[in-house]
């Protein structure tokens, strides 16, 4: 995942690259999407801590983050202060 690359994008390039891959492990699809995060994302955090490990609950766990980045963005755009939205989406974690 790339600086300035939302979660929904890097889902959805993930994906497109796994598909690839026949018979792909779904324990290394896993660990190969929490490598991928940037460590000081959100949903990294969660997935250690949790110890998730299954490409499935990973994709949906990721949902409630993308919900709250995309409100993040529109927050922004519309308020031009983020701080509010931040602070909502670290308390997800």
């Amino acid at each position: 995942m790339r600086q300035g690359d939302s979660l929904q994008s890097y889902i959805g390039y993930f994906q497109s690259q796994v598909a690839k891959i026949s018979n792909c492990v779904e324990d290394v699809s896993a660990l190969a999407f929490i490598s991928g995060l940037q460590v000081s994302y959100p949903l990294y955090k969660y997935l250690l801590k949790h110890d998730v490990t299954r490409i499935s609950k990973i994709l949906s766990r990721a949902q409630p983050y993308i919900q709250v980045e995309e409100a993040m963005k529109s927050s922004v755009k519309n308020s031009g202060d983020g701080e509010k939205s931040k602070s909502q989406y670290e308390a997800i974690t």
